[in-house]
């Protein structure tokens, strides 16, 4: 198969995939994402992707806000995606943040490239122009439709020293151990989200647990997928 056959053969699955889901979001056709690298523990809560365009059309900017697409726009989006990813990429160093941007060709196969989260002018130019394509549309969707599920990743981290401030624990125990992310739905997840505050900024709220244990804490909402 030539690479102009690839394309269209991929390109027309979407109408198969978007059929198949039946208006509900249930996987990812194309994301961008920024996984980071090996920092802080729980960094990666403040870092949602900015964009995932999942098979029912719908487009998620930063977990935040959604932007229902038209299916011409989907599909020119996943075979600009295709055409950029068609060779294996990966700019990223160890232990340094990254973006990784993925495109399913199929249920079962997908694109994908790993690039160092540097200037982005450094991107390979077919992956700079997708990069340029993904910031409007990132930027239109944030002015879409607020997006609120009754879904949150929690992440704790345990403080080994007195903060000058915190509050007593909201919910039940935290989870054991240095770190830990929980993925809550439905009422737990509802909890969560009145009863702890969000972080907005690096220093997460703090929080005491019995007599002489601490821990910070903040959330994030989940995609469909996560």
């Amino acid at each position: 198969m030539d690479r102009r056959t690839f394309l269209a053969a991929a390109a027309g699955a979407f109408s198969v995939l978007a059929i198949g889901a039946g208006g509900v979001p249930s996987r990812p056709l194309f994301a961008w994402s920024r996984p980071g690298g090996f920092f802080a523990p729980g960094v990666g809560v403040f870092e949602p992707p900015p964009l995932v365009v999942y098979d029912d059309g719908t487009a998620y900017a930063d977990a935040a806000a959604s932007l229902r697409l038209p299916a011409a726009e989907v599909r020119a989006l996943r075979v600009h995606a295709l055409d950029a990813l068609g060779k294996p990429v990966d700019t990223s160093r160890p232990d340094r943040p990254y973006h990784d941007v993925r495109v399913w060709v199929d249920a079962d196969r997908d694109l994908s490239a790993r690039l160092d989260a540097g200037p982005v002018i450094s991107f390979p130019p077919a992956l700079h122009d997708l990069y340029d394509r993904v910031r409007r549309l990132r930027r239109r969707a944030l002015d879409g439709e607020i997006f609120r599920p009754p879904a949150v990743l929690l992440a704790t981290v345990k403080i080994d020293y007195v903060p000058d401030s915190s509050e007593v624990w909201p919910l039940g125990a935290p989870p054991a151990g240095w770190y830990a992310e929980q993925r809550l739905r439905g009422a737990a997840a509802l909890e969560v989200q009145r009863r702890l505050p969000r972080a907005t900024e690096p220093v997460w709220p703090m929080y005491r647990v019995g007599p002489s244990n601490y821990v910070a804490a903040t959330w994030r909402y989940l995609l469909p997928h996560e």
